[in-house]
């Protein structure tokens, strides 16, 4: 454990060992003490006030129920009972002077009988007019609930005081009945002060003198508060009670929400809730801690004086052999100082045989050492260091040449993790450690009768060993690439949108026997892009040739044909079914010409001729041109033609292009299957959707299926330009061609269309 007054000297730690011992025995003590003699203190006002506001609430409850024994006693008047039933029996506008004595008897003979009674008010059962007593005061009959007069005795909450009654106040209502039968009459209301109320329970509840920090509070039913003053508790001055009685001293009453309604929750405030079973009230007190104890407050602080003048004397007794104790101790702490700074000759006195001088002695035999053994160090650690340097040098150089290669260099441990690689690497690094890029070979080596993780490939060109008839399996490259026990290979792989040329070969066993893999890559992706590039110009040239001799073969024969066709149609009569064949004749000439210029500008780059064009139109013609196509297959062509306006700006001819496209190769793909053409409408394109239920379309060739000359067909079937083709067709008019869903039995190619204006 370390010393936490390790700065601090020992003779000061001495005298504040003694200071803490001193303030332990007398401050800690007398804090127990004290805290045992408060807890003690707390549980016994703690038992006083809680019997002190147990007898509160009884007074409380039992002074209300005295109210309402007293207003059931008024309502059993025979005299009131047989004014009512008349007052209920007349008619309207008659029995005055039955009321009016009625009246006066509550005045006279009613009221003065109860001091906490302000007011008496009788309402009927049949009209539910209210009869007072004093119709001077008759604000707080007004507005009853429902259950007032329901026939049952009845609690108000507390009511607002009004005019003259300034303090709050609360209600009472018990039944009427009938003198013959207990038929229900009406029902008596009773205003109630409650200033008279509590200073009658109260004041007659006795008990010792009042507990500093006591309150008291009623909550009635509705949460509003009634603080009730604590000259009403205290004992002191018993006037207080009666000029509560007469004036209403000090009580508050606060609604729901206001500031002061709700119980107090502050630190050291302990509150208790008694229930009052009559009206649904509850009676709270609160005590504060901090005044009902302010009396032994005192004893600790005078307890902690106490500890610290005794430890400041037992400090100065102390005085004497603390300085013969800290002095030697002083002085090694000085010879220590001197060694950590290098001068090993330092040396201590010794004065004494005891404890402090076998120390000093010890320490200068230890020093002696250190001196020894601090000059065979420093030669070995100057040798060290020129060591140290030579291989901070290799190092360096080695790592300046590995940063400065342009090829990327990784070299991978016996367990295949990455140990070494450069910046050039990172793309074959990511997707070791963290899968960051998709790696793929460009070709996979075939292996004859040989599992994937067995066996090697034949040195050089990768052929399979013992493949006579081409059979085999398959064996990624990337296998060879990465395995530490691998025979050195070169591979060709894609890393993302990158393609690298990667040599791999072993790494010589070390010390541990574990052997290892270097690998060094070289980005060729401009250089395979370039090829690429080269290929499809060449492709081009030879496009372009073919199309010239095309045009010239092709377009004698079709001028015969359409001359012809001119000439049938100008001999056959205006109604003869025979013009609709014609025309078609006619048309698709038209339309083998504008092919063979349409092969012509995919080299030129030629603007086609916009006009507007009906697509449904276009539409019907192609599936009338392919009638024998999908006749001779056998498959299904549903035309669903949804959209209301199909005009769209365009070139007709490289439209219906596009179209005997798509429809031709569902049509292929399909078999004897079916191909539906639906069309629709968005927010400015007209939408034609192609579909089939043929075999589908990888996800990996989703994009390469629009490359020019890529074709999935058999060789002789396809040319791979049909596509392509279409697509450039439909984004040089505004629009685009896609891959929409090329799941198998669900492959979709969608067509947008920018719509016409008008």
């Amino acid at each position: 454990m370390r010393d936490p007054l390790r700065n601090v000297s020992v003779r000061y730690k001495l005298a504040l060992t003694f200071l803490v011992v001193c303030f332990l025995a007398f401050g800690v003590g007398g804090l127990l003490v004290t805290h045992s003699a408060r807890e003690s203190l707390e549980r016994e006002i703690l038992a006083l006030q809680r019997f002190r506001s147990q007898s509160y609430a009884a007074a409380l409850e039992g002074e209300l129920g005295a109210y309402q024994l007293r207003a059931r006693d008024f309502a059993s008047d025979g005299y009131i009972r047989a004014r009512l039933e008349e007052m209920a029996g007349s008619a309207p506008g008659e029995g005055g002077a039955v009321q009016e004595a009625l009246r006066r008897h509550l005045l006279e003979n009613k009221l003065p009988l109860e001091p906490a009674f302000a007011n008496l008010a009788l309402i009927g059962a049949e009209n539910g007019d209210a009869f007072l007593a004093n119709p001077d005061n008759g604000e707080w009959a007004g507005d009853l609930p429902a259950e007032a007069t329901a026939g049952a005795d009845w609690f108000s909450g507390l009511v607002p005081g009004r005019g003259d009654e300034s303090a709050p106040t609360l209600v009472l209502g018990t039944p009427v009945k009938s003198l013959s039968g207990g038929r229900f009459l009406g029902t008596l209301l009773v205003h109630v002060r409650c200033r008279v109320w509590i200073a009658e329970a109260l004041g007659g509840v006795a008990g010792d003198e009042l507990t500093p920090g006591y309150r008291l509070r009623l909550v009635d039913r509705n949460r509003r508060v009634l603080e009730i003053p604590r000259e009403v508790l205290d004992r002191s001055d018993p006037a207080v009670a009666a000029r509560l009685a007469d004036s209403g001293l000090g009580l508050r009453l606060r609604n729901p929400g206001e500031r002061g309604a709700q119980r107090p929750a502050a630190p050291g405030v302990l509150s208790e809730v008694f229930p009052l079973e009559l009206g649904g009230w509850q009676l709270e007190a609160s005590l504060r801690m901090k005044e009902a104890l302010a009396a032994v407050s005192g004893l600790q602080a005078r307890f902690l004086i106490a500890g610290v003048v005794l430890a400041g004397a037992a400090c100065l007794i102390l005085l004497f052999p603390m300085r013969f104790l800290a002095r030697p101790i002083r002085e090694l702490r000085d010879a220590a100082m001197h060694i950590r700074g290098g001068d090993f000759s330092a040396r201590v006195p010794v004065e004494s045989s005891d404890e402090i001088g076998e120390l000093s002695r010890s320490f200068n035999l230890m020093a002696e050492a250190v001196e020894e053994r601090a000059e065979k160090l420093r030669l070995a650690a100057g040798t060290l260091e020129r060591r140290k340097n030579e291989l901070r040098r290799e190092r360096d150089r080695l790592n300046a040449v590995i940063r400065s290669m342009r090829d990327g260099l990784m070299v991978l441990g016996g367990d295949g993790r990455v140990e070494v690689a450069n910046a050039a690497a990172e793309p074959l690094r990511a997707v070791l450690e963290n899968g960051g890029l998709e790696l793929r070979a460009h070709r996979n080596c075939r292996r004859a009768n040989v599992p994937v993780e067995a066996g090697a490939l034949e040195e050089g060109n990768g052929s399979p060993a013992n493949d006579a008839d081409g059979e085999g399996v398959e064996n990624p490259c990337l296998n060879c690439l990465f395995e530490p026990a691998a025979p050195p290979r070169s591979c060709l792989i894609d890393a993302g949108s990158l393609v690298y040329e990667v040599h791999s070969t072993r790494l010589s066993p070390g010390q541990d026997g574990s052997a290892g893999r270097v690998l060094v890559a070289r980005d060729v992706t401009d250089r395979v892009a370039q090829d690429e590039r080269q290929i499809h110009q060449e492709r081009l040239a030879v496009l372009g040739e073919v199309a010239a001799v095309m045009a010239h073969e092709l377009n004698n024969p079709l001028a015969a044909i359409r001359m012809f066709a001119q000439m049938i149609a100008s001999k056959l009569p205006e109604q003869s079914p025979l013009r609709e064949d014609v025309s078609v004749i006619e048309r698709n000439t038209e339309a083998c010409g504008r092919t063979i210029r349409e092969l012509l500008d995919y080299a030129t780059g030629a603007t086609p001729e916009v006009g507007r064009v009906d697509v449904h139109a276009s539409l019907r013609e192609v599936a009338g041109f392919l009638r024998a196509l999908r006749e001779r297959g056998e498959t299904e062509l549903v035309l669903t033609l949804g959209a209301e306006e199909p005009v769209v700006n365009g070139d007709e001819v490289q439209l219906r292009q596009v179209f005997v496209n798509l429809v031709m190769n569902a049509l292929q793909a399909g078999g004897a299957g079916r191909v539906e053409v639906q069309t629709r409408l968005d927010a400015r394109h007209l939408v034609i959707d192609v579909m089939d239920d043929g075999p589908g379309i990888p996800d990996e060739l989703a994009d390469s299926v629009f490359r020019p000359f890529f074709t999935t067909k058999p060789r002789g079937s396809g040319t791979g330009l049909g596509l392509s083709t279409a697509r450039r067709i439909t984004e040089i008019q505004g629009g685009g061609l896609e891959l929409a869903d090329g799941r198998p039995g669900h492959t979709t190619f969608r067509v947008r269309l920018l719509r016409s204006a008008g």
